[in-house]
Protein backbone atom coordinates (compact mmCIF):
# COMPACT_ATOMS: atom_id res chain seq x y z
CA UNK A 1 0.00 0.00 0.00
CA UNK A 2 1.13 3.61 -0.58
CA UNK A 3 0.67 6.08 1.60
CA UNK A 4 0.21 9.40 -0.36
CA UNK A 5 0.52 13.33 1.02
CA UNK A 6 -2.60 14.30 0.16
CA UNK A 7 -2.01 18.32 0.04
CA UNK A 8 0.66 17.53 -2.71
CA UNK A 9 -1.83 15.69 -4.58
CA UNK A 10 -4.09 18.24 -4.91
CA UNK A 11 -0.50 20.46 -5.80
CA UNK A 12 -0.08 17.93 -8.78
CA UNK A 13 3.10 16.18 -6.93
CA UNK A 14 2.68 12.45 -5.45
CA UNK A 15 4.76 12.44 -2.22
CA UNK A 16 4.99 8.90 -0.93
CA UNK A 17 5.39 9.00 2.71
CA UNK A 18 7.19 6.06 4.63
CA UNK A 19 5.58 3.24 6.09
CA UNK A 20 5.75 3.21 9.61
CA UNK A 21 4.04 -0.03 10.31
CA UNK A 22 3.55 -2.45 8.02
CA UNK A 23 0.15 -4.26 8.72
CA UNK A 24 -0.51 -8.17 7.75
CA UNK A 25 -4.21 -7.57 6.59
CA UNK A 26 -3.39 -4.29 4.52
CA UNK A 27 -4.42 -4.57 1.11
CA UNK A 28 -1.56 -5.16 -1.61
CA UNK A 29 -0.84 -4.44 -4.69
CA UNK A 30 -1.73 -0.58 -5.76
CA UNK A 31 -3.74 -0.01 -2.43
CA UNK A 32 -3.58 3.79 -1.84
CA UNK A 33 -4.02 5.40 1.17
CA UNK A 34 -3.91 9.09 2.34
CA UNK A 35 -1.94 11.13 4.95
CA UNK A 36 -0.02 14.67 5.25
CA UNK A 37 4.04 15.26 4.76
CA UNK A 38 6.33 17.17 7.07
CA UNK A 39 5.90 20.37 4.84
CA UNK A 40 2.23 20.37 4.88
CA UNK A 41 2.31 19.38 9.01
CA UNK A 42 4.03 22.89 9.32
CA UNK A 43 1.44 24.62 6.79
CA UNK A 44 -1.39 23.26 8.76
CA UNK A 45 -0.34 24.07 12.25
CA UNK A 46 0.62 27.40 10.71
CA UNK A 47 -2.83 28.29 9.55
CA UNK A 48 -4.25 26.52 12.97
CA UNK A 49 -2.76 28.91 14.93
CA UNK A 50 -3.36 31.88 12.93
CA UNK A 51 -7.08 30.67 13.42
CA UNK A 52 -6.62 30.34 16.98
CA UNK A 53 -4.44 32.98 18.09
CA UNK A 54 -5.59 32.60 21.91
CA UNK A 55 -5.26 28.60 22.04
CA UNK A 56 -2.86 27.28 24.40
CA UNK A 57 -0.92 25.52 21.41
CA UNK A 58 -1.42 23.06 19.18
CA UNK A 59 1.01 20.04 19.54
CA UNK A 60 1.95 17.38 16.76
CA UNK A 61 2.25 13.84 17.91
CA UNK A 62 5.10 12.18 16.53
CA UNK A 63 4.18 9.74 13.62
Amino acid sequence: MKVVCAWCERLGNVVVLPDNEPQGDEPQGDAISHGICDEHVLVVLAEARRAMPDARGVVRRPS
